[in-house]
């Protein structure tokens, strides 16, 4: 039996679909009244009142400009330090902050609705800041606040040191057993614990899956998910997720019922953790993958057997 090459995965994996108020829910840490010093106090009015010049152009063609304040004063208001940029999208983007009152770090994710698509706006940015404050689980990211402030919508969630998957397996490979087997429990129970709320995630994949301070994972990112109660019709329809990921339905765009199509992507993720490499070439059209996944045939690192 032949065995094709390994293929590592070394880029994040394309998208089907590229479109990618506030809550009360409150770190259960202490407030720590000797940390938030006069300095800090100092430094958070300094960038409270931070402004930057803005332009528009009007009715009548005329260009006009206007001050707002800056992402960094926005936040201070809110006594949160913006710190590093972790990642960014084609209208979005991840910072590290600090929260000086809870003590805590926070992950930071600043959606721009100006860039973004009008389905994007509509559909599924109001789906995830509808469904992702009201999940509560030990392997699920939590959100801890969010508001809209300048045409942004800023989003206070829960901190994850050691970054993702993706890049874990990218350095590493195959997961050692004692590591896969807690992540494998730990994704099935966060995913058990969405489907039994009648929520579906649709966007199940290694760069969705964050490791925290004590190597547990926890599931991230609810911009495809939907709550299946809230939907006229049980089998969906939008085709979202990563290509290598996604059920043959979603492939050969058919409605499709989310739940299994989740648990087909947790199949995928499983498969990874045990071989390091994917079991479908993500970098083929729809057709040649359907192939694949119609012959049985996935792909094994000759590592994996030695």
């Amino acid at each position: 039996m032949a065995l094709a090459t390994s293929m590592r995965l070394s880029t994040p994996l394309p998208t089907i679909n590229t479109e990618e108020k506030s809550t009360n829910i409150i770190p259960s840490s202490p407030i720590s009244t000797s940390s938030i010093t006069n300095n800090n106090l100092t430094k958070l009015y300094k960038y409270s009142q931070e402004t930057e010049i803005k332009s528009y152009v009007d009715q009548n063609g005329t260009i006009r400009q206007y001050r707002q304040s800056t992402e960094r004063a926005l936040l201070a208001q809110r006594k949160i330090f913006l710190r590093k940029k972790l990642g960014e999208g084609s209208f979005s983007s991840v910072r590290e902050g600090f929260d000086i009152f809870h003590q805590h770090k926070v992950a930071i994710k600043i959606v721009d609705t100006q860039r973004a698509s009008k389905d994007f706006q509509e559909k599924f940015l109001p789906r995830e800041l509808d469904i992702w404050p009201r999940v509560n689980h030990e392997n699920i990211i939590k959100m801890y606040d969010h508001f809209i402030e300048c045409g942004k919508i800023f989003m206070i969630l829960e901190f994850a040191s050691q970054g993702d998957l993706l890049t874990y397996v990218q350095r590493v490979g195959a997961i050692p057993e004692q590591k896969r087997t807690l992540w494998s429990y730990q994704l099935c129970n966060a995913v058990k614990y969405l489907h039994e709320l009648e929520l579906v995630h649709r966007d199940l994949k290694l760069e969705n899956l964050l490791l925290d301070i004590n190597d547990n994972m926890k599931l991230c990112d609810f911009g495809f998910s939907k709550d299946v109660l809230k939907c006229k019709e049980y089998l969906s329809k939008t085709y979202c997720g990563s290509r290598a990921y996604v059920s043959p339905e979603i492939l050969l765009g058919l409605p499709y019922d989310a739940k299994k199509a989740d648990i087909w992507a947790i199949g995928v993720i499983l498969y990874i953790f045990v071989t390091g490499v994917m079991p479908f070439k993500e970098d083929k059209n729809n057709q040649l993958i359907l192939k694949q996944v119609c012959s049985r045939f996935v792909f094994f690192s000759l590592i994996f057997y030695f």
